[in-house]
């Protein structure tokens, strides 16, 4: 029986990386908004970012007007963190200086056209615009790839979402699997009991896109599991220094936290492969650890081999055990001593 079937896997070009489960898993630095509307705060968050051996780092932009009503706390604490296109074109340049990927996490539909005019790698649609029409359609428009949070969505709002993108043409998309319990739990962070990391593989197989993974748990570890588990992308929060209190601060690692992240991903994704290729170094060991066919006895010259005649031992390098039908039955040609392995030249076949 041969087995040549080989399975196509959903997959998502961003810039030089293909993004799929049998690719390097991508660790993406969630800067969020730890800015503050700070812009040397940020350009510093992007050094730190590197330094941690991210592939990219994530920011948020909104225009407070699009995203809160006027009376609203959040209005005005949104208002202060607005950066400027000439600002955000800044942020871009200092990221691919870095060669790293620029993710723009746009909570205003508004401004995608902006950052992809600007340079930016990829669009990430925040999980609360799962269900909002308006940045779907604008994401799909854009022209870059983008990323879709299901946080906070039910199956029936992923369907949605996934048909309103697909019937307007989209295929260059991902989705992001994860949960989000921050805000009404003070921050909390993501118990390991509520990941289902399982999920990943059931929306890669309903829907046939790439998934990957927003990690809100505070384990440094999470993000190479969920590499493990096929993740195309992981997306962790970053804090500029330990004891660090701003957005999001809970589900944040410092930066020797998540520099150990960063090398349990790389090492996750040394482990990946899927061909079974053997590495000669494993070839080799095969004439240590596999056995071959002997003599279990002395063999007379003249004699048909029999099922007591022979016995599987080590070395490997011989006749091997699988073909031992093939070989009984035969005449052997010379006499053979106990032990001895039992070669083609030995019988006649």
């Amino acid at each position: 029986m041969t087995h040549d079937h080989v399975e196509t896997v959903p997959s998502l070009q961003i810039g030089v990386h293909r993004c799929s489960r049998r690719d390097p898993t991508l660790l993406i630095a969630e800067e969020g908004q730890a800015n503050q509307g700070d812009f040397e705060f940020a350009l510093k968050m992007i050094d730190l970012t590197a330094d941690c051996g991210a592939d990219g780092i994530e920011f948020q932009f909104a225009i407070a007007a699009d995203l809160y009503v006027s009376t609203q706390e959040g209005f005005e604490l949104y208002k202060k963190r607005e950066f400027t296109p000439s600002i955000i074109r800044e942020l871009i340049t200092a990221v691919h200086a870095k060669d790293m990927l620029f993710h723009a996490a746009c909570l205003s539909d508004t401004l995608i056209d902006v950052v992809v005019a600007l340079g930016a790698d990829v669009v990430v649609v925040n999980a609360m615009d799962l269900n909002n029409p308006r940045m779907l359609d604008a994401v799909v428009v854009c022209g870059k790839p983008f990323l879709i949070s299901t946080l906070m969505g039910t199956i029936e709002e992923i369907d949605w979402a996934v048909s309103r993108v697909r019937a307007r043409g989209a295929s260059n998309f991902a989705l992001l699997h994860g949960q989000h319990i921050m805000a009404s739990q003070h921050g909390v962070a993501v118990p390991v009991e509520y990941t289902q990391l399982d999920c990943m593989e059931m929306l890669e197989h309903r829907y046939g896109v790439p998934v990957g993974f927003v990690d809100h748990t505070n384990s440094e570890i999470m993000p190479a599991i969920a590499a493990s588990r096929g993740a195309v992308i992981v997306t962790k929060h970053l804090s500029p220094m330990p004891g660090w209190q701003g957005p999001d601060w809970q589900v944040c690692l410092d930066p020797d936290a998540w520099k150990q992240a960063s090398t349990y991903v790389k090492y996750a994704n040394a482990a990946r492969g899927a061909d079974k290729t053997l590495s000669f170094e494993e070839v080799s060991d095969r004439l240590y650890q596999r056995r071959s066919i002997v003599a279990a006895r002395n063999i007379p010259r003249g004699k048909v081999l029999e099922e007591s005649d022979i016995c599987f031992k080590r070395p490997g390098g011989g006749l091997v055990p699988r073909d031992v039908e093939k070989y009984l039955g035969n005449r052997v040609n010379r006499s053979v001593l106990a032990d001895q392995p039992i070669t083609d030249e030995v019988l006649d076949i």
